[in-house]
C-alpha cells in the first residue's frame, strides 16, 4: 500500500522487518520478493507517483570532474531511473567478473555462476523474454526483416546481441501489485536524511525521514536495505556521520570512490562502400524499440563488439560500438542541443535552459524537422554515412569519487560533489577498437572508416550512459571494499547495500538486469536468513521518534 508521507504526523515511529531506503528498480525488486514471501517491509522513496520538479531538484550537486548533469543523469519519482531509462539489457559475461592483472582494482568475489540463475527471473520483471543473446539466433528469426549479421573476424571483433525493454517503468508497471500489497508499505515524499546506528556504529537502529513538509519520523527495522542509486547511496552514508565523522561505513575511506560510468564517444565516420542495408541490425536509429525486430514481443539490437582475445592480448578493456545512420548536411550538434532542450522542458528544468541552446534550436530549426524526420522513419537505407559511437568499459579508479559538497540542498543536506575520471585504458581501447573496424571495414570492402579526428593526441568527447556504478563497492576485505559478497556492509550486521553501486567492475553492458538479478540474490539470502521471525506490524505507532540535527560535513 501506499503512504504519503507528508500525512503522517511529525515524531511518528514505523517498525518493519525490513527497511529499504528507495523505491527505484532495485527497491522495487525487493519490496515484490518480499512482499511475495509475506515479509513486512517498509519502502522509503523520496518522490511521489508523478514527476516533480521540486522533488528533483534535490539531485542538483556539484560537478568537479568531467562535465556531467547530476539532475538529469537520474530520476527522482516512483520506479527511480527506471522512468528514464531507455530500456537496453544484456546480463553480464564471464570476464565481467575476472580479475584482469592488466585492469586494476578488477574482479567480484564470485563469478558469473552465481547471478547467472537469476537472470532469468530478472528478465520476467523487466518484460523481456528470455531467448539467446546469441547473433545467429536473432538472425535466423529476423530474416524477414533483412537482417543479416556483418562478417568480423571473430579473432578481434565480433557481433554481440542486447535487447529492449518496453522498457518497464517500475512504478508504473508495478503499481498495482504495490498498491494491493498486504506486507509492504511505500513511503513516498519521504526523504531519508540518516541512517541512524547504534554508539560503536555495528548496528542501524533506524532511518530518519524528512518531508517537505519539515516533519521528521523514523522507520525502524531489523535490516536495512540502502538501495538509492550509485550517487545517492554514498551520498547518505556520508551523511550519516554522527558516530564516525567519515560517515556510515567509512572507516577505510571507501565510500563514494571508484565511482563508475560507462564512457560514450562519438567519434569517427563510416561510408558504407555497398548498401547502407548491410549494417541495418548495427544501427541504433534504427533498431531501437523497432517492432519489425522483435521475436515474441521482444526486440533486439546489434553491436560491433571488442573479442576476449583481443582484450587478452592487446591488454584492453571492453568496448562496444554502434553505427548511427545520418543524412547528409545533417548537424549532429544541432540534434544534440535539441535534446538538451527537450529533456529540460520534459523535466521541468526550466532554470537549466541556456539561451544560446535555444537560439541554435531555433536558428536550424527546418534542417532540425528534417534530420527529426529522417530519424523517425528509420530511413537507414537512405544513409549517406554512420556516426561511429562507442561504449567503453571504465576502469576501477580511486580518485573518480562522490562526495559532500559544501553546498546544502532545501532540507539543509550536503549536495553531492562528482569527481567523475576517465583513464589512458579507457581512451586507448577506444582508439584501438577504431582501427580494427576501419581495417576490416576496408580490407572486406564494406565499407570506408575515416578517423581523422580521432587521434591519441586529440581530447575525445566523453558523454556518459547515466550509469552510476561502483561507489559501494563490493570486495570480501573491508580495506578494498564496502559491503561483502552478501552486499553486506563491513561492521555493520544489518545494514545491506542494492544495485549497480555495488559493482565492483561494470563491463561495458547495460547494468539494469544485473541489478534486478543481484536484487533477486539479495532478498533470496535475506529472507533464507534465521533471524527472519513473526513479522510485526508498521502502522504508525505511538512511539516517539528521538531528535536529531541535519548531517553536516566534516
Amino acid at each position: 500500500m501506499f503512504v504519503d508521507a507528508r500525512e503522517l504526523p511529525g515524531g511518528t515511529a514505523l517498525d518493519a522487518e525490513i527497511c529499504i531506503i528507495g523505491g527505484g528498480v532495485a527497491g522495487i525488486t525487493l519490496a515484490l520478493e518480499f512482499e511475495r514471501q509475506g515479509i513486512e517491509t517498509c519502502v522509503i522513496e523520496g518522490g511521489g507517483l508523478k514527476f516533480s520538479s521540486a522533488s528533483q531538484s534535490l539531485y542538483q550537486g556539484e560537478n568537479v570532474g568531467i562535465e556531467y548533469d547530476l539532475q538529469a543523469s537520474r530520476t527522482r519519482q516512483l520506479g527511480g531511473s527506471s522512468n528514464c531509462w531507455g530500456g537496453w539489457i544484456r546480463p553480464f559475461v564471464d570476464i565481467d567478473f575476472e580479475k584482469r592483472d592488466w585492469v586494476p582494482n578488477s574482479g567480484w568475489p564470485f563469478d558469473l555462476r552465481v547471478v547467472e540463475p537469476y537472470y532469468d527471473r530478472a528478465s520476467d520483471l523487466v518484460q523481456v523474454n528470455y531467448h539467446s543473446f546469441q547473433p545467429q539466433f536473432w538472425h535466423e528469426r529476423l530474416l524477414n526483416a533483412q537482417i543479416g549479421l556483418l562478417d568480423l573476424d571473430e579473432a578481434s571483433l565480433e557481433t554481440v546481441v542486447s535487447k529492449f525493454s518496453p522498457p518497464t517503468r517500475f512504478g508504473r508497471d508495478y503499481h498495482q501489485q504495490l498498491a494491493s500489497a498486504r506486507t509492504a508499505k511505500i513511503l513516498l515524499n519521504a526523504n531519508a536524511i540518516e541512517i541512524m546506528t547504534n554508539e560503536a556504529a555495528t548496528t542501524v537502529t533506524g532511518v530518519k525521514v524528512a518531508t517537505a513538509t519539515d516533519r521528521t519520523f523514523l522507520v525502524r527495522a531489523k535490516r536495512t536495505i540502502l538501495a538509492a542509486g550509485g550517487i545517492e547511496n554514498a551520498r547518505l552514508m556520508l551523511l550519516s556521520n554522527k558516530v564516525h565523522t567519515q560517515g556510515l561505513g567509512n572507516q577505510h575511506d571507501l565510500v563514494g570512490r571508484y565511482f563508475m560510468e560507462h564512457p560514450r564517444i562519438r567519434h569517427g565516420q563510416m561510408v558504407p562502400t555497398r548498401s547502407a542495408d548491410a549494417f541495418r541490425f548495427y544501427d541504433a536509429r534504427y533498431t531501437y524499440h523497432n517492432p519489425k525486430l522483435a521475436v515474441d514481443g521482444t526486440s533486439a539490437s546489434a553491436h560491433v563488439g571488442l573479442s576476449e582475445h583481443t582484450q587478452r592480448q592487446e591488454r584492453l578493456v571492453q568496448c562496444r560500438a554502434y553505427f548511427r545512420a545520418c543524412r547528409a548536411g545533417e548537424d549532429s550538434e544541432l540534434t544534440e542541443r535539441f535534446h538538451e532542450l527537450y529533456d529540460a522542458i520534459r523535466w521541468r528544468h526550466y532554470q537549466d535552459i541556456k539561451l544560446r541552446t535555444f537560439a541554435t534550436v531555433a536558428r536550424g530549426s527546418p534542417n532540425l524537422m528534417t534530420s527529426l524526420l529522417y530519424r523517425k522513419l528509420k530511413l537507414a537505407s537512405k544513409s549517406d554515412y554512420f556516426q561511429i559511437e562507442s561504449v567503453v568499459e571504465p576502469v576501477p579508479d580511486r580518485e573518480s569519487r562522490v562526495t559532500l559538497s559544501h553546498q546544502r540542498d532545501r532540507l539543509g543536506l550536503n549536495a553531492a560533489a562528482l569527481d567523475w575520471r576517465v583513464g589512458d585504458l579507457e581512451k586507448r581501447t577506444h582508439l584501438r577498437m577504431l582501427e580494427l573496424i576501419r581495417d576490416k571495414l576496408s580490407t572486406s570492402g564494406m565499407g570506408q572508416v575515416d578517423l581523422e579526428q580521432a587521434d591519441a593526441g586529440r581530447e575525445l568527447p566523453i558523454i556518459g550512459c547515466n550509469h552510476h556504478m561502483g561507489t559501494t563497492r563490493m570486495h570480501p576485505d573491508p580495506r578494498q571494499g564496502v559491503v561483502d559478497k552478501d552486499c553486506k556492509v563491513h561492521g555493520i550486521h544489518n545494514l545491506h547495500i542494492a544495485g549497480s553501486s555495488v559493482f565492483p567492475t561494470c563491463g561495458n553492458d547495460m547494468p539494469t538486469l544485473t541489478i534486478v538479478a543481484l536484487a533477486l540474490r539479495l532478498a533470496d539470502h535475506l529472507a533464507a536468513q534465521s533471524y527472519m521471525s513473526p513479522t510485526v506490524s508498521i502502522g504508525a505507532m505511538a512511539a516517539k521518534a528521538p531528535t536529531s540535527d541535519h548531517p553536516t560535513a566534516h
